[in-house]
């Protein structure tokens, strides 16, 4: 019996013996799996998200290598065929709908951007009497998203400059608003100019003109 005992406890032995540890077994498996390397984006793909299909975009969020729009907004893309937003089309922009009393509606380079330089040379033309030199002035404009009065300056006459400019100031900010769609530098290659009186017009003339 004795013997007997002996044999058991040496089998139980050598069976716990030839069972790896929990760390051997952890060391044994090798340095699995290498750490995940999340896909970027590719940026030609990157959607215009929109909310409801109003005027309001959202920035989009890349996620394993997919891009997605922000919860409770939609790719701009999808919107035609949404079933959630039947009518899923952006309104037009002020810049696409603004009109002037007198002036065509006509575009160039960006919406209607003939239209509001015709509006503004409209306002202009009804301030610009003059009878010599002295009488013009350069009206401080901000050109916005149009680019006007930068090159050339609008000129103006002394007495009607602050009128023009606050009336400008209302046309540029109608058709351009705070977030344009469409930007025009409205630069050019002159220097610099002189307010000139000519045919009892104010006008900008190139600073060198006379010489």
């Amino acid at each position: 019996m004795r013997k007997l005992l002996v044999l058991m406890l040496w089998s139980v032995w050598l069976g716990c013996r030839a069972e790896p540890s929990e760390d051997a077994s952890r060391q044994d498996a090798g340095p699995g799996e290498p750490p995940r390397v999340e896909a970027e984006c590719t940026p030609a793909e990157k959607p215009t998200c929109c909310v409801k299909c109003e005027d309001i975009l959202t920035e989009p969020v890349c996620t394993d290598g997919s891009w997605n729009c922000p919860e409770g907004s939609r790719d701009k893309r999808q919107c035609p065929s949404s079933p959630e937003w039947p009518a899923c089309t952006l309104p037009p922009h002020p810049q696409q709908l603004y009109t002037y009393p007198g002036c065509a509606n006509e575009d160039y380079h960006c919406p209607r951007l003939k239209t509001v330089y015709c509006a503004l040379e409209s306002l202009r033309a009804a301030r610009a009497q003059c009878e010599q030199d002295s009488d013009c002035v350069a009206a401080e404009v901000d050109g916005r998203c149009a680019g006007y009065g930068e090159c050339p300056p609008a000129m103006v006459n002394r007495t009607g400059r602050e009128d023009f400019e606050a009336k400008a100031a209302e046309e540029l900010l109608r058709y351009c608003t705070t977030s344009p769609v469409c930007i025009s530098s409205g630069s050019c290659g002159v220097p610099s100019f002189e307010p000139r009186c000519r045919e009892g017009r104010c006008v900008a003339e190139p600073s060198d003109a006379g010489t």
